[in-house]
Parts: C-alpha cells; structure tokens; sequence
C-alpha cells in the first residue's frame, strides 16, 4: 500500500514537472494570492477551468466539482445539480454551490464579500463553459433508453 502512494506521489509530482516545463507564457497580468480562491488544501484556484468536473452521482443527476489537487483531503469542493425534462429532452439546472469548508475558508482569507462574489462567479462559469451539456444529456438518455429495452424484455421473458 506505502509503496502504491509513494509511487502516486512520483508521478504526480513528474505530472506537475512536465506540466510546468510545457506552459506557454501568459499574456495577462498574474492574479495576486490575495485576490483568488484557494482550497483549504493550499491549492490556489486562478479560474473555473482549474476545477476538476466529475459525473459520477448520474443517478441523482449531479456533477461533483472537485479540487484541481489531486492529492486535496476535501476533494469535493461543490456540486451542480440538474433535473430532466424528458418530454422536451432537455436538462435544466437546479443549483450550483460549493460547500460550506470550501466558502468558509475563502471568506476568512477575502472577506466575505469578495470571496462570495469570485465564487459565484466561478459557478456561472462552470455551468456555462465548462460543463459538456450535450454530452451529459447524451448519457442520460442513453442510459433510459437501456432501462426501458431491459424491462421490455424482463417483461416479455415473464409472459
């Protein structure tokens, strides 16, 4: 088991060097520390890209919003939460939020306001840009369409 994390560690850390060496050089100003969100793990967050976006919770049709650290003790830092409109084939979300360590934190380090005010605009951006919509939708009614031909035939074969 020590030997798997140690590993781990090895290749995050060749995965953090290689990622380094591999930036181009950004044309805009650097953000201060003072000025954007950081995870309790230490991890400064510059924009909503950095967040890791999963969808694994596909039956409560959530998306979990996760640290970019892969090595983060929280991890889930917020979720996004949307509901089906299976008539129209559309999704419609519900609520965006980040949890209450993850906001407590900010606002100790930004002042509330100011740290309310980044986050929530980290939400829009992650719902509007960063979230593949079409590919989630793709998904869920791929999965229904399954789950309908499965009690067809479960149906069938108890006729």
């Amino acid at each position: 088991m020590r030997e798997n994390l140690k590993r781990l560690k090895e290749l995050n850390d060749y995965g953090d060097r290689v990622s380094e060496s591999s930036k181009v050089e950004e044309t805009s100003e650097e953000i201060p520390e003072s000025e954007m969100i950081q995870c309790p793990c230490g991890r400064f967050i510059k924009s909503p890209a950095e967040y890791k976006l999963l969808y694994l919770k596909k039956e409560q049709n959530e998306i979990d919003i996760l640290c970019p650290n892969d090595a983060c003790y929280l991890r889930e830092l917020g979720f996004v939460k949307f509901k089906v409109d299976e008539v129209r084939r559309k999704l419609i979300v519900q609520s965006a939020s980040f949890y209450p360590p993850f906001v407590t934190w900010n606002a100790a380090r930004l002042g509330a306001e100011k740290a309310h005010e980044i986050l929530k605009q980290h939400l829009k951006e992650i719902v509007t840009k960063y979230i593949d919509w079409n590919r989630v939708k793709e998904d869920y009614f791929k999965r229904l369409e399954e789950a309908k031909a499965k009690a067809a035939k479960e149906e069938s074969s108890s006729s």
